[in-house]
């Protein structure tokens, strides 16, 4: 055979990655499975820790909305720090009222969530009987 005719002979029984490129035929070398052909991709393994583009964009978005956050914490310490000390003793007392305010807010939460799960049991168990009841009545 000529050299040509084994050019197109390997051009007809190459295989293709699904990227495109020709894919390595290689053999098994471990005991389970020794001797056995495969293909693999030529190209080499991509890092696992290679996060999607999308990611990345909505990553560096929340990375510039935490700095423009650190510059106004920053900004409204040196406000707090400018204070006298009366103004600083009333912002106490307002964050203490905010505290407060918000553990009651915390409480009621809580109470409508166990009401939420009683109905939700209560309308379960009411479905279930007029299941039984119904299937009752037409034997």
């Amino acid at each position: 055979m000529s050299e040509s005719s084994i050019n197109s002979l390997e051009k007809l029984y190459v295989r293709r990655c699904y990227c495109g490129l020709n894919a390595l035929n290689l053999t098994v070398l471990t005991d389970l499975k020794a001797g056995r052909r495969f293909y693999k991709c030529p190209r080499p393994k991509v890092n696992k820790q290679q996060l999607p583009p999308r990611a990345v964009t909505i990553i560096m978005d929340l990375k510039g909305k935490l700095d423009a956050m650190k510059v106004e914490r920053n900004k409204l310490k040196r406000i707090v720090n400018g204070m006298g000390k009366a103004e600083r003793g009333n912002l106490e007392i307002l964050f203490g009222e905010m505290k407060f305010i918000s553990a009651q807010e915390a409480g009621k939460v809580m109470l409508l969530e166990k009401k939420i799960k009683k109905s939700k049991t209560i309308i379960f168990i009411s479905c279930t009987l007029f299941v039984v009841f119904v299937v009752r009545i037409m034997k």
